[in-house]
């Protein structure tokens, strides 16, 4: 029964993974517009200079929400059924994200202040609600096959701001300055987060951030986003993602993504409460990523009822 499921984990993960990692292009300015900061030096910018850069994107917004996202997926030569989603983030760490292909239900990843959670319709052998709170995250409890932080889906969007007062590294690879952030995966291993800078300034509507990058302990990439275009929030000026293309490696694993206009919505209590619990999922079998079982297995051994 473990072996089911890993596979199911790892094979429902690679879906959830791309859907988490293919926003991780959007933390900063990519061109100077009316009361942004200024721009990031040219040639060899401190990792003080960078984070700022970043940090004044992300204060522009509270919560945006995009009604259109398309998303295409390819896996070596095959070519999965395109995915329309909405979008909605809200600081300090929630969001969701629904996608349906052909009219039909098929992804649903969301987070709140206590956990997160996703679910795959057509994850087999049982199409779980996989779910964990962030605390035994923070403790390095989570078993998932790959470090993947929920974080970076708030980072990616533009609404979650850099610690100042952290320890980055910064290295020049070419053309390009890296901001390197070592935290920990959810299994309490050690890999690194680079935020891929342009090193000169960059032309009007192009990428100052070309990217990010996440590697493991020996310095191998276990995904990448690339930026290819950009829109501006009309009501903030910030600069969120227009397309996004997303690599992981070793699953060879593409996948592009396509954002509509972002809003700035009005959430009433009662709609963020829905919006931002999986209560519209408590029919669906649950997994526990915490303790690697499914829910009904945690309440026998709790002596709760189902």
């Amino acid at each position: 029964m473990a072996m089911v499921y890993r596979n199911l984990l790892s094979l429902t993960s690679i879906a959830v993974v791309a859907l988490i990692l293919s926003g991780c292009n959007t933390l900063g300015p990519m061109f100077k517009q009316r009361d942004a900061a200024q721009p990031v030096a040219s040639g060899s910018p401190t990792a003080e200079q960078m984070v700022a850069y970043l940090n004044d994107n992300a204060r522009r917004l509270q919560t945006i929400q995009c009604n259109h996202v398309a998303i295409d997926c390819k896996q070596g030569q095959q070519n999965a059924p395109g995915l329309d989603g909405l979008l909605i983030v809200q600081k300090p760490r929630k969001f969701r994200l629904k996608a349906k292909v052909l009219g039909q239900p098929a992804v649903d990843l969301g987070s709140n202040q206590d956990e997160f959670w996703y679910w795959i319709s057509k994850a087999e052998p049982v199409p779980y609600v996989f779910h964990c709170d962030y605390q035994s995250m923070e403790r390095g409890q989570v078993k998932m096959p790959i470090p993947i932080q929920p974080e970076m889906i708030l980072a990616a969007m533009g609404v979650s701001e850099y610690d100042p007062n952290r320890t980055y590294e910064v290295r020049q690879v070419g053309n390009q300055t890296e901001l390197i952030d070592k935290v920990i995966s959810p299994q309490g291993r050690p890999v690194t987060r680079a935020t891929i800078f342009l090193r000169s300034a960059a032309a009007p509507g192009k990428p100052q951030v070309l990217g990010h990058v996440l590697r493991d302990e020996q310095g191998k990439d276990i995904c990448a986003v690339h930026v290819q275009e950009i829109q501006i929030h009309r009501q903030t000026g910030a600069v969120l993602p227009q397309k996004i293309r997303f690599q992981w490696p070793s699953e060879q694993l593409e996948m592009t993504m396509r954002f509509g206009e972002f809003q700035t919505p009005e959430l009433t209590p009662d709609r963020a409460q829905r919006m931002f619990t999986r209560q519209d999922l408590v029919s669906l079998p649950g997994f526990d990523l915490a303790t690697w079982s499914p829910d009904e297995e945690v309440k026998k051994t709790r002596g709760v009822s189902p």
